[in-house]
This record gives structure tokens, C-alpha cells and sequence, in this order.
């Protein structure tokens, strides 16, 4: 699982030297981060599909914590599932005027380039271009359906969880990342992390059904609804 520890958060992994000897394309990543933290939001995200990925990982990268963000992460996932459509279809979805306008705060900058620097230490020294299959032109549709998915996941509500923001963040994360630096691996990740949030929710809802009932039928709970709408 990829997560991150309030301890590698404190390090200033955007100073990290090793930054500068890493391939070509990681360092285009890094270097759209820091374009990302002057530009508007519009700018940032982009109106090519490819620039448009680059930004879903990157917006995605924080959700790899293990506690849930209110609203971010519903947001976040809606616009994915539209972007990831938009890349299936070979074009980028336009931002509206008003949201595009704005800015990312300096300090949630510095944050995002902190948490890019801890995934590409870790990442970037077992990534190489291969598998070119998952990442060839061909299957520009599926990989955009699967990213869309994953977003939905994301959005999807479910009951009595905080956590579940994870396995479609990183979903998300390996898919963009991956098809931008063309390591076929680093996608077929992506798609296994999709299918277990698929599964994630599912149990959720499934489970959180089994609770609904369970507390329907106890004698205690129709007393309970009936003081209360009394």
C-alpha cells in the first residue's frame, strides 16, 4: 500500500538531490508540480488529456493517507471520472470560469511537492518504460474508462469508513504516473488497485446494509425512532 508517514512528511524530500538524477519523464513530473504551485487552477489542470493525467495523479497523491479529507475527495473524484472519459475520447474536458480562476495556496504547494518527492523515492527506482502495450495509443480508451472508474469509486458514498479514499487514490496515482512515464507495470497496478476499490465499496455498502437490518429488527430501535419523533 502507498502511504506516507507524518515522519517522511517532515523532510524536505522537494530539496532531495537524487530529484536531479532521476529519468526525463519523472522530471517533467517534477517539474509540473512546481508549475502547478504558481498557476491557476485552469492552467494547472491543463486542456491537453495528457497534461489533464498528470494532474489527477498529482491532486490524488494526498488521499494516499489513511484518513479522509470532507469534500476533497468526492470533488476530486468526480472531476476525475469526467477527465479520465475526456482521455478515453482523445480530448480534454474544458474547467469552468469560476473554478479555473483560482489558485492553489503557497502552503498547500509545498505540501504536494513534499508528498511527490517521498512517491518518487520510493517509486522511481524500480520504474523503467516497459510493457508498452499498456500504455500504446490503442488502449487510450480502456485506460481512460479505468481511470474514470476509479473515480466513481472515489465519489462513491459509503457508510462507516474514512479510509476507503485509498486504494482509488492509488489507483489513480499509478495510472497517470504511468502512462506518463510508460511504465506498463505501474498501470496494471493501477488496475489492480481499482478492481480492489471496486470491491472495497461494495463490501462497504454490503456490510453497512447488514447493519441497517440487523438494527430494524431490535425491539430497542423502533422505541428509540419513536421517543425521537415523538
Amino acid at each position: 500500500m502507498l502511504l506516507f508517514t507524518a515522519s517522511q512528511l517532515n523532510k524536505p524530500a522537494d530539496q532531495d538531490e537524487s530529484l536531479k538524477e532521476l529519468p526525463y519523464a519523472w522530471r517533467r513530473v517534477v517539474l509540473f508540480a512546481d508549475n502547478m504551485a504558481q498557476a491557476t487552477v485552469a492552467d494547472a489542470i491543463g486542456r491537453s488529456p495528457k497534461q489533464q493525467l498528470t494532474w489527477i495523479g498529482l491532486a490524488a497523491l494526498p488521499l494516499l493517507l489513511p484518513f479522509g479529507i470532507p469534500g476533497i475527495a468526492t470533488s476530486l473524484g468526480y472531476l476525475t471520472f469526467l477527465l479520465g472519459v475526456g482521455y478515453a475520447l482523445g480530448f480534454g474536458v474544458p474547467i469552468p470560469k469560476k473554478i479555473g480562476e483560482k489558485r492553489l495556496p503557497p502552503k498547500a504547494a509545498g505540501v504536494l511537492k513534499k508528498f511527490l518527492g517521498i512517491f518518487i523515492r520510493r517509486v522511481a527506482p524500480h520504474s523503467r518504460p516497459r510493457l508498452f502495450i499498456m500504455s500504446h495509443p490503442r488502449m487510450r480508451p480502456i485506460n481512460g474508462l479505468v481511470l474514470a472508474f476509479a473515480g466513481l469509486c472515489m465519489a462513491a458514498p459509503v457508510p462507516f469508513a474514512s479510509f476507503d479514499n485509498v486504494l482509488p487514490a492509488a489507483a489513480m496515482v499509478c495510472i497517470t504516473f504511468g502512462l506518463r512515464v510508460r511504465d506498463g507495470r505501474l498501470v496494471l497496478a493501477g488496475y489492480v488497485f481499482t478492481a480492489l476499490a471496486a470491491l472495497l465499496v461494495l463490501l462497504l455498502w454490503w456490510g453497512g446494509y447488514a447493519v441497517f437490518a440487523w438494527v430494524s429488527k431490535q425491539p430497542w430501535a423502533s422505541q428509540w425512532l419513536g421517543w425521537l419523533f415523538s
